[in-house]
């Protein structure tokens, strides 16, 4: 039946949509970059909306899925990084080759490469275990949000100290490196999938929402990065509680 390749059909669009972000990234339209990551995160709600609504899910979907969120949320935030950490070393997005860039330097310009290598591992142990209701360390998307955001917030503040800081090697080196050893970090991380829509078992996912929602009106883009340290503060704490 149709209904059964309809949330393989979106999957495909957001890995489309990462492809095109990649592409985007390395000719320097890292805004259009960011927002495509953006698109490419709903797209990933959306589809496993679906297949839990039309009762559609399959072991190719989930095999899918993986494969589009390593280019959406794993390849498509690096080139993000790596072009932002290309303007923290030259200043400027740098237009040549890097024959003439140090040792240090070309490290840390390649040090995106992180996010892509823990991203994959990050979906591959996802797929080898049920984590129902919760997720055992950072989500890719909730990775590739944090950079997409982070981006959002340099783009419109160039010039002003806290972007010159931000967009410091050592600042991005450290941002890459955290977010990478959180995708594979055995924090408990709460999900935002509802199998129902009832007040109780879902309060902590309509409490979160709200707060984010409010963070948007008032934060605009720069909510975005505050939204995945949020998430990460709630989730740590939930579990905390729950732990004792």
């Amino acid at each position: 039946m149709l209904k059964r390749h309809i949330p393989n059909l979106v999957t495909l669009c957001n890995l489309a949509i990462g492809v095109l972000a990649v592409f985007m990234a390395l000719e320097n339209q890292v805004l259009f970059s960011s927002w495509l990551i953006l698109i490419a995160a709903l797209l990933d709600f959306l589809d496993g909306f679906l297949a839990r609504v039309l009762k559609a899910g399959s072991p190719l979907g989930k095999q899918l899925d993986s494969f589009a969120d390593l280019v959406s949320f794993g390849m498509a935030p690096a080139s993000i990084a790596f072009k932002l950490m290309e303007y923290g070393i030259r200043g400027d997005i740098f237009q040549g080759g890097i024959q003439d860039t140090s040792l240090p330097e070309r490290l840390l310009l390649f040090s995106p490469i992180l996010l892509v290598l823990f991203a994959a591992m990050r979906l591959a142990e996802f797929n080898l275990r049920d984590d129902a209701g919760e997720f055992s360390g950072l989500p890719t998307p909730a990775a590739a949000i944090y950079f997409a955001g982070l981006n959002l917030c340099l783009v419109h503040h160039l010039g002003t100290q806290a972007a010159g800081v931000i967009l410091h090697p050592l600042v991005l080196l450290a941002n890459v490196i955290i977010i990478s050893l959180l995708m594979i970090s055995g924090i408990p991380m709460f999900s935002l999938k509802f199998h129902d829509y009832g007040w109780k078992g879902n309060q902590i996912r309509y409490a979160f929402l709200a707060v984010s929602g409010f963070l948007l009106i008032l934060l605009q883009e720069i909510a975005l990065p505050v939204i995945i340290l949020l998430y990460l503060i709630v989730s740590i704490t939930n579990a905390l509680i729950r732990k004792n």
